[in-house]
């Protein structure tokens, strides 16, 4: 069997061109860009507008997305067979017959579907006959070239399957997030199981950056409480007590140690002002106090509140692989995650392609 050297894009590395979507919406869809290649026919330059966005409707309404910068693309070429002219009234007019070869295909030149489309099309100047007669091709003859592309990429997708999710875990591994999530979120929601596997995965990644994003949230706001301490205690060594009071009111509630430190900070400057300022600023002071104790208790409450649909998310997808039949299981491919998850998940991928379109990692196959 005849072996051909496979390049399968995923997600991180400064080479080659990127797998991303321009909108929420494209992600876990086929991408079939169009891409005119050198050695086209003079016609098929002089139509690339038109034959671009036909193309790209096309695939759209074949169910992929179609944008730059794809490593699947459609490419096209017009040949012209014939030209006829038969004389007219006023003007004499151009028959054409020629051919609209397509072929979708891969960076490193693999093919997935190549055909030939015959057209004819008439008109009193030659170019607007050929134009005639390229865009008179219907999505209907078009739609099997299509469909048999989709297919071979979805089987491309479900034989890569272990790279994708190896993939992943490096990014993991690497404390790369977003680019294990970008990863898993680009294989096509028709593979129903395959998909099914990559949003559980996906939704752990998530909770892991949740959770990184948490902790580097307290160390920032560490380093912040850091550099306002160091601040008052050298306004209280200068004798400043209210330049330090000034500055201990953005103080942020920290660790215990930063705490007492704050407390006695507090205390310090506060022994050195009068006794009527000391008042007005302790009411100040309360009120300020008060108003982050409702906001800690909201937060608080709201990692409650996660943690528990976390836990009953767990749980129903536990349920649910015993009990769900399997012809029941591409309704239910989504994992009881609510629309919101999936999109949440879908709007960190996009994010992230759409921010790193020059980040690409690539890894080779032989079969």
């Amino acid at each position: 069997m005849k072996k051909y050297l496979f390049t399968f894009f995923l997600i991180i590395s400064p080479f080659s061109l990127a797998i991303y979507s321009q909108t929420v919406e494209d992600m876990n869809k086929i991408v079939i860009g169009v891409k005119f290649q050198d050695g086209v026919s003079k016609e098929t330059l002089l139509l690339k507008s038109q034959l671009e966005d036909k193309l790209v409707s096309f695939a759209t309404r074949s169910g992929c997305s179609s944008f730059d910068n794809k490593a699947f693309f459609v490419s096209p070429n017009i040949v012209i067979n014939s030209v006829d002219v038969a004389e007219g009234g006023m003007k004499n007019v151009y028959i054409i017959k020629g051919e609209l070869y397509l072929t979708v295909q891969d960076n490193n030149g693999v093919i997935f579907s190549s055909k030939s489309f015959p057209f004819k099309g008439s008109a009193t100047k030659q170019e607007l006959a050929v134009k005639n007669g390229v865009l008179g091709i219907s999505f209907n003859s078009a739609e099997p070239f299509f469909t048999e592309a989709k297919d071979r990429i979805l089987s491309y997708y479900q034989s890569h399957k272990d790279a994708i999710f190896t993939r992943a875990k490096t990014c993991v591994a690497e404390g790369d997030y977003d680019g294990a999530i970008a990863c898993l979120m680009m294989i096509p929601e028709d593979l129903t199981e395959l998909y099914e596997q990559a949003l559980e995965q996906a939704q752990l990644i998530y909770e892991l950056r949740e959770n990184a994003n948490r902790e580097l949230m307290i160390q920032e706001n560490k380093r912040y409480n850091d550099s306002i301490l160091t601040s008052a205690n050298s306004l209280l060594a200068m004798h400043q007590p209210e330049e330090a009071l000034n500055v201990l009111s953005n103080y942020s509630p920290g660790n215990s140690e930063q705490d007492n430190l704050y407390k006695s900070y507090v205390s310090r400057a506060e022994s050195q002002v009068k006794a009527a300022e000391r008042e007005i600023r302790r009411i100040a002071e309360r009120n300020y106090q008060d108003e982050r104790r409702r906001e800690d208790r909201s937060f608080r409450e709201l990692a409650r509140q996660s943690e528990h649909l976390r836990e009953m998310d767990r749980q129903n997808i536990s349920l649910k692989r015993q009990t769900i039949s399997s012809s029941e299981r591409i309704a239910h491919h989504r994992l009881n995650l609510s629309e919101k998850k999936v999109f949440a998940l879908k709007q960190v991928a996009c994010d992230y392609i759409r921010n790193n379109p020059n980040r690409v990692d690539y890894i080779r196959v032989r079969f």
